[in-house]
């Protein structure tokens, strides 16, 4: 079967019928250099152990790639005057927004989110450069938010 690959552009791939989902995004791995690839067809995600002919992907069909990354959020919770911040890992992607990351915390890990907001140090970690908050439909590659990023997350009564 012949596909066509979504990602920062088009590649055409040809690959067995019987192929599994991994198979697919080990050549994607090897072809274009991306560590975690997800892939998308008519917007469900491939499940790596499924063959890719049990979603009846005619051919020449596109599928999109999503280049998956890890960030930390940092999470602060204040009781009793005392402050304990608790690190929350994430699997992203670039076109993820902060509305996202928020939706992430609160289904992922049961944090509320309705007094929260979030906040990155932009510029030289050396510099007094002020917190920038952004906004809910930020995408993270606006930002240059990218693998291993950490990102704050404060109470919203808290001044930055």
């Amino acid at each position: 079967m012949q596909v066509k690959i979504e990602f920062d552009g088009v590649f055409n791939m040809q690959v067995d019928d019987l192929a599994t989902v991994q198979d697919l995004k080990n050549q994607i791995r090897q072809t274009l250099g991306l560590m975690q690839p997800r892939l998308l067809y008519n917007g469900l995600i491939l499940e790596d152990n499924n063959i890719l002919y049990s979603y009846q992907i005619p051919n020449n069909t596109f599928i999109i790639v999503q280049d998956m990354f890890s960030i930390v959020c940092w999470v602060s919770d204040t009781k009793d005057e005392v402050t304990l911040t608790t690190p929350y890992n994430l699997l992203v992607h670039r076109h993820n927004t902060f509305g996202d990351l928020r939706w992430m915390l609160h289904t992922g890990y049961d944090i509320d989110m309705s007094n929260r907001k979030f906040y990155l140090k932009v510029g030289n970690s050396n510099r007094n450069t002020p917190p920038f908050e952004p906004s809910d439909s930020f995408s993270l590659h606006h930002l240059k938010v990218e693998a291993g990023s950490a990102i704050n997350v404060v109470d919203s009564e808290v001044n930055l």
